[in-house]
Parts: C-alpha cells; structure tokens; sequence
C-alpha cells in the first residue's frame, strides 16, 4: 500500500512535464518574543501547497529541495550555521492544497546565545519549482537577565568521580515580557550551561522561596495565586526532581531545611487541585515533543530533528491550537 501510494505521487510530480508555476504559501511562529539567554527557541513554519500538484522532497534530482533559515541581529548581522548542522525535510510531502506544520528547534542549527534582538524569516525551495518562496519577518529577543540570587555549590561524590573543587552554580534570574516578570533557574559552571527553566512569573508582592540541599538540589516554591505555590526542586543537571502544586490550609506552604541533615521537605498546606484551585500554567500549550512532525513524516525522516531534551518548553500553537500538525 506504501508503494503504491508513493507511485502514485510520483505520478503526480513528474506527470507536471515541468516546472511549478504556482506558489508555496509559507508561514513562520515563535513560540514567544522573549528568552532568556541558552533558553531553546522553537519556530513553527506552515507550509501551504498551491501549486496543484503534490511535492515530496527527497534525494534524487528531480525531488530535492531544502528549507533554510534566515536569522540576523541588531545591525543586519546575519547569525550563522552551527558547524555541520543541516536542516533536512527530505521525506517531506505535501498533497496538492495540503497544509502542513513543522517546529524546528532554531538552537540546534543556529547560534543564538548572545543577548540580541533578531529577526527571522525562512526559504523554501524545490527542483520543481521556479523560485525560493519566502516566509513573513518575524521579530524575538534573548536576554540575559537579571540576577536576583546565586549560589555556587559543590558535587557530592555520590554523582561519580569528579575533579577536585568542582562546582556548580545556581541562578535565579528574571526578564520582562508584555510587561510581566518571569523567573528562571539557570544552572552552569564555568563551561557549560546545564539548564535554562522558565518557573513562573511574579505574583503580587510574593517571593520565591529558595532553598539548598546536601546533595545540592535545588527546591524552589513559587507562588501562582495568593493562596497557590509552585514547588520545583532540579538535580546539578538541571533535570527537573519535584513538580507539584500546593495550597494554604490551616497553615502555609513553605520550604523547611533541616538544620543537622541538610534535607529540604516542603511543608505545610494541602496539594492543589489543578483548574479548581488554579489555572494550569501549562494549559493551552503542548510539550515541542508532542508537535515536532507528525508520525508519516518521523517515520519518512527520521533524522530531521534532534532528541528532544529534558524540560523542554510547552509550546503554545495560538489559534488553531487543537488543529493537529497536519490537516487539509
């Protein structure tokens, strides 16, 4: 049944005796406008099929075609490919009037670390057709942010063998966007950025409470509404450990570490009950994971993208957003 279905676009492509004359509707989205430094930054890009014909982007010379990015900073400097990086849409087929949607994660491809505001819009082009086709301008800024807390700490030897006086350090940092504060934890040492996570934003006058453990995780309650508290706790690595909602009873969340053992609990209130004691943060959104390809194109290109990694952000689609990675 593959076979046959693939004959059969063939038919389609190469029955044209020719170019394409019609267009490729094209459309870019970043998952926000504003990121914090080392923060993954996720573009959707909408293809729309006018030409009549189907498309399908492959290896030989008849069927290939390329998707580029086009990314530049302050003072038209253009941002460039992370050595051997190579965005791939080979397996790629779109039906004729087909609709069809991809997240690139523009960090594997590009390096956009430094502090800047940038601009962005992508080319797609096919042997079948007469030119490059264009997507809008789109505008985003990295941060680096402002620190509110730090905290350099040891590895415990639990974690392996290690080099002597090696250190880890912990970061709270916040940026502005659409005029609301939001916190990140950024995890490092002197080499390496471990991990970016967004927490949450500020909430009235509230404050985070921070706290350190004897195995050197991180805990931190955040509070979500005046009677709501996020607690998050992150391993040296930045993986996230604890992920739970919390509410005032009788007595308030809070973070308690033990003077003598160095254990950090989380104490005091009830656990809160998601869309009746608070609105899900996450609601709305789904994992970049979730909406990376659909399953005929993972299958038909398998290398397009690289493994998702941990805490990787929820992506938010907009409008549409219950309309599936492909739809006609």
């Amino acid at each position: 049944m593959e076979k046959k279905s693939l004959f059969f676009l063939m038919l389609l492509i190469f029955g044209t005796g020719g170019s394409l004359f019609a267009q490729i509707g094209m459309d870019l989205e970043i998952n926000r406008t504003t990121f914090m430094q080392f923060e993954p930054v996720y573009a959707k890009i909408t293809f729309r099929n006018d030409t009549g014909k189907a498309l399908l982007f492959g290896k030989s010379p008849r069927l290939q075609g390329f998707l580029m990015l086009e990314i530049s900073g302050v003072g038209q400097t253009f941002v460039s490919k992370r050595p051997g990086r190579e965005i791939s849409i080979d397996g790629l087929i779109l039906g004729p009037g087909e609709i069809r949607s991809i997240i690139i994660p523009i960090n594997e491809y590009y390096d956009i670390s430094q502090a800047d505001n940038y601009k962005i819009h992508a080319y797609v082009a096919h042997s079948m057709l007469k030119k490059e086709y264009k997507s809008p301008d789109r505008f985003f800024q990295v941060e680096h942010g402002a620190v509110i807390w730090k905290r350099t700490v040891g590895i415990p030897d639990i974690y392996g063998h290690r080099a002597q006086g090696e250190e880890r350090t912990y970061e709270i940092r916040t940026i502005y966007e659409n005029r609301r504060r939001h916190y990140y934890l950024v995890v490092s040492d002197e080499k390496k950025v471990y991990g970016v996570v967004r927490l949450g934003h500020q909430m009235g006058y509230e404050k985070l409470q921070i706290e350190v453990d004897m195995l050197s995780r991180i805990h931190v309650l955040v509070p979500v509404t005046p009677r709501v508290f996020h607690y998050l706790s992150f391993s040296l690595d930045g993986a996230n450990v604890n992920n739970t909602f919390w509410k005032t009873s009788n007595t308030i969340p809070q973070l308690y570490r033990n003077p003598k053992t160095g254990i950090v609990t989380r104490i005091g209130g009830v656990e809160a009950v998601r869309g009746r004691d608070f609105v899900d943060p996450n609601r709305g959104k789904k994992p970049a994971s979730q909406i990376l390809m659909d399953e005929d194109m993972a299958n038909a290109a398998r290398n397009y993208v690289p493994k998702p990694k941990r805490n990787q952000p929820m992506f938010d689609l907009g409008k549409g957003l219950e309309r599936t990675v492909r739809d006609n």
